[in-house]
């Protein structure tokens, strides 16, 4: 290959890139839309790939299989939670950002439904998955803990009463925000939004006795 020849190869090269970025994410967004309306067990390749305007075989150009767009679209997922609970400007964490936090994490688990509601069932068909989610979680609880525990070191929330600590709170918080679709899937509806939304509110309420008094009186206005 001449020279020249070279060059134009390599400098189509990240046009090429970004198609194929852009078409991931069509496959991922039809994906997404499908698995939320259907459920991914009811939802195939095939349907996948004419719902993103593809031919089957340009859908596995991208993606191996079904179980590759799960993988990629809870990697977006996880990687819509980045950040969020990291200190804020000066280092600390505030109840105004605790709010803001909660309402966004259940904006990303509406737009996300159907991990939220199949997660047992989709971990438990996928071991590679279930590796991911498990590194997800043990980084997404340390950040709770972290905020929790600067909540506490500026007098915004009293700790539990030992044995009890700060790590066992937001375990607690965990277990009501990532179980609170699958709930709504036997006692509500979970493609409500307003009712997906209530899980925030709910995490307010557990947090409720713990919130310093001035606390408590921001984050329950209404009962003040």
């Amino acid at each position: 290959m001449r020279p020249e020849q070279a060059t134009a190869v390599t400098a189509r090269r990240p046009a090429r890139m970004a198609k194929s970025s852009r078409t991931r994410g069509r496959i991922l967004d039809a994906a997404l839309v499908l698995f939320n309306e259907r459920g991914a067990a009811a939802v195939s390749t095939n349907h996948i790939a004419a719902a993103a305007g593809l031919s089957p075989g340009n859908l596995y150009y991208h993606f191996t299989g079904k179980q590759e767009i799960i993988r990629a679209l809870h990697e977006r997922y996880a990687a819509a939670h980045e950040g969020m609970w990291d200190p804020g400007p000066g280092g600390r964490a505030d109840l105004d950002r605790l709010r803001a936090n909660l309402a966004a994490g259940m904006e990303l688990a509406w737009e996300y439904r159907f991990l939220e509601r199949e997660l047992l069932a989709l971990l438990r068909a996928d071991p590679q998955l279930r590796a991911s989610y498990r590194q997800v979680y043990q980084r997404r609880l340390g950040q709770w803990i972290s905020f929790g525990e600067g909540l506490a070191a500026d007098g915004l929330i009293r700790p539990p009463r030992p044995p009890a600590t700060i790590a066992d709170l937001a375990t607690s918080v965990w277990l009501i925000a990532t179980n609170w679709l699958p709930f709504l899937e036997i006692t509500g509806d979970p493609h409500d939004p307003r009712q997906v939304a209530r899980g925030a509110d709910l995490v307010l309420a557990v947090l409720g006795p713990y919130l310093a008094e001035s606390a408590a009186a921001a984050a329950f206005p209404a009962q003040s």
